[in-house]
């Protein structure tokens, strides 16, 4: 049985719950981490999990997932799966962006989607050529998106719209602090463009051809992606003892103190264990009616008023 501290055994019977029938009589009652496995360089926990039912999940992550062990009656079976279901997930993900980079280059992703679109029925040279084309025009389209966005830094006259190199490097200045993944963006925004033009207007382009450009199109988009995200999101949180970015927000059950109900909430550090100072989120009263109404339409009888309501985790007196 491999180690597991308590804030990871946690994690897993909250995500448990989650999936498979929050509210119900059917609690997780033992949770056992069964190994790790590393695959193509991405690490995968692998978790065996009992029900006060008797039925039993294997728990997976990255990206984390259950399977019954009604369906999958070895480890081995359920993680050959999950390997696959990554790998289907991931070439969605070439045309199914995430939120976040739909949120920040939507219509460049767009213009990708054609390109591998166009990729697929693709036989003839001048077909790869036109992979080129849309992969140029989607990189054009991120230039028209960002050139007027309030992060976006110019010294000195305004490149034209059409020159999307200049317009990258503006862009990998105006991102970056540090000066290593300013030179890979700018590096990697005049390479790209580069290959576009090229396969655009090679009359004997060839599927490999098309297949690099398309790999250099998507890491720029996500490249980009990940600097945005990265520009606007505050700094990550360190542990104050052992310096570990493991730092995740929890809270408890829901409890009574001086008379009010709220949640104690705290930062915990997944690495060593070191937790913050508690603090008292005090609930509204139109929450609690929600959680109220949620309990009663589960299991419970109607409750009409909040006086009927009983807190299971409060049988403690209160915190002074």
């Amino acid at each position: 049985m491999a180690e597991m501290n308590e804030l990871e055994e946690h994690q897993i019977r909250e995500y448990v719950t989650s999936q498979t029938a929050p509210g119900s009589a059917d609690q997780v009652t033992l949770v056992q981490k069964v190994g790790r496995r590393r695959v193509a360089r991405r690490k995968y926990d692998l978790y065996d999990v009992w029900m006060s039912s008797g039925k039993r999940w294997w728990v997976i992550t990255n990206m984390t997932n259950l399977y019954s062990q009604d369906d999958f009656k070895s480890l081995e079976q359920a993680f050959t799966y999950h390997l696959g279901l990554n790998a289907v997930l991931h070439e969605q993900f070439k045309v199914q962006p995430a939120e976040e980079q739909n949120e920040h280059v939507g219509k460049s992703w767009r213009r990708y989607a054609g390109a591998i679109e166009a990729m697929v029925t693709a036989e003839e040279a001048e077909d790869f050529q036109a992979v080129g084309i849309r992969c140029r025009e989607s990189l054009l389209a991120l230039v028209r998106d960002n050139i007027d966005a309030p992060w976006v830094r110019v010294h000195g006259e305004k490149p034209q719209v059409a020159n999307a190199k200049a317009w990258l490097g503006i862009f990998a200045n105006s991102l970056t602090a540090n000066s290593k993944p300013r030179a890979y963006l700018k590096s990697l925004g005049e390479k790209t463009w580069d290959l576009t033009v090229w396969l655009q207007h090679y009359v004997d382009a060839s599927e490999v051809d098309a297949e690099i450009v398309l790999g250099a199109t998507q890491e720029l988009l996500r490249t980009f992606t990940l600097l945005r995200v990265g520009h606007e999101e505050q700094v990550e949180e360190r542990c104050p003892k052992c310096d570990s970015y493991q730092v995740v927000k929890e809270s408890s059950g829901l409890i009574e103190q001086e008379g009010h109900f709220g949640t104690l909430l705290y930062d915990e550090c997944a690495s060593c264990g070191w937790r913050s100072e508690e603090k008292f989120d005090q609930w509204s009263r139109e929450r609690l009616q929600r959680l109220i109404d949620y309990k009663t339409g589960t299991w419970s009888p109607p409750r009409k008023s909040m006086e009927d309501f009983e807190v299971t985790a409060s049988d403690e007196s209160p915190q002074e």
